[in-house]
């Protein structure tokens, strides 16, 4: 059983081969000498990012997008006003449930979320689509690494823009399942991810990522992206604030769960690539408190911020 203080919230840990589950190396472009393109390295576009941008095809100037990390064009969408209605039964913490039931309960979140960002990110040129959820028994294999029951509760891979989830994550008496949005916050998390494969954002971060022979910087980098995601969750969570009959008491246990989930929570050979429970519940409630993307910018954001 994995328990909360065994718990990271998203994928994306970087493995002692230097690895990053969740993200595929960069691929290099061919050298002229070989008879290819131009010999700088590149990274492989994401299948989230659109072929065209919208209007392309109406005749209409296309929105052309920023895809960098600090300048992103997601940073302009404010949610502040917005309010989504959500057909989704918020599940109590217990009993946990049945696996065979995860992936549906998923994907009627997922619906809700692309619900929540979709037309509000078109309007300045980011497509977003809607991932598939995979629950998992045992191991599973992907384009992203293998997963196992052990680690993460979710992985976000964006090769297959697909949350894979494994199916005894939620068995434990201290799981996710401790606060009532437990589920709706996990899903969440992931389809930050999503939301910065979408915009683009996980080509520079993964070319930054793999670019870099500094450990302590490749941490770093995780961190900024975790907590962006942590914060693309808070958004969501405002969003659906009155649908989701969201309290003073689940914002409580939030905070209390997240006391278990950060980087300085045993076990001692935990890796500092999802950021201190401090820094996670702090972004949590800048996009909880604001809906608004242009607070969620952990790439402009001094280190000690992303701690």
């Amino acid at each position: 059983m994995v328990t909360i203080g065994l718990m990271a919230l998203a994928g994306c840990h970087i493995t002692s081969n230097g690895e990053i589950p969740g993200l595929q190396p960069p691929r290099p472009q061919r050298t002229a000498a070989s008879g290819g393109a131009a010999a700088s390295p590149t990274t492989a576009s994401s299948p989230s990012e659109p072929a065209s941008t919208p209007g392309s095809s109406t005749g209409r100037t296309p929105v052309r997008p920023n895809k960098s990390l600090a300048r992103n064009s997601i940073y302009a969408v404010d949610l502040g006003d917005t309010r989504v209605s959500c057909k989704v039964k918020v599940r109590s913490p217990k009993p946990p449930l049945k696996d065979a039931n995860l992936a549906s309960y998923g994907e009627k979140l997922v619906r809700c979320l692309v619900k929540a960002f979709a037309k509000p990110l078109a309007a300045h040129g980011i497509e977003l689509s809607t991932p598939k959820i995979k629950a998992y028994r045992k191991t599973i294999k992907t384009p992203c690494g293998r997963f196992n029951q052990r680690g993460a509760p979710a992985y976000y891979c964006s090769a297959t823009r697909t949350i894979y989830w494994p199916v005894t994550g939620d068995d434990g008496p201290e799981a996710y399942t401790y606060a009532r949005l437990g589920y709706v916050g996990l899903v969440a998390h992931e389809f930050g991810h999503h939301l910065q494969a979408a915009s683009g954002m996980l080509s520079e971060y993964a070319q930054r990522s793999y670019g870099t022979k500094s450990r302590s910087e490749r941490y770093l980098l995780s961190r900024r992206l975790e907590l962006q995601a942590q914060c693309f969750e808070g958004i969501f969570l405002a969003a659906a604030a009155p649908s989701l009959g969201i309290s003073s008491d689940d914002r409580y246990q939030l905070r209390i769960w997240h006391t278990y989930t950060g980087d300085e929570d045993p076990p001692t050979g935990r890796k500092p690539d999802h950021g201190s429970s401090a820094a996670q519940i702090r972004w949590l409630n800048r996009g909880l408190d604001s809906a608004d993307f242009g607070r969620c910018n952990t790439w402009k954001a001094k280190k000690k911020s992303v701690k």
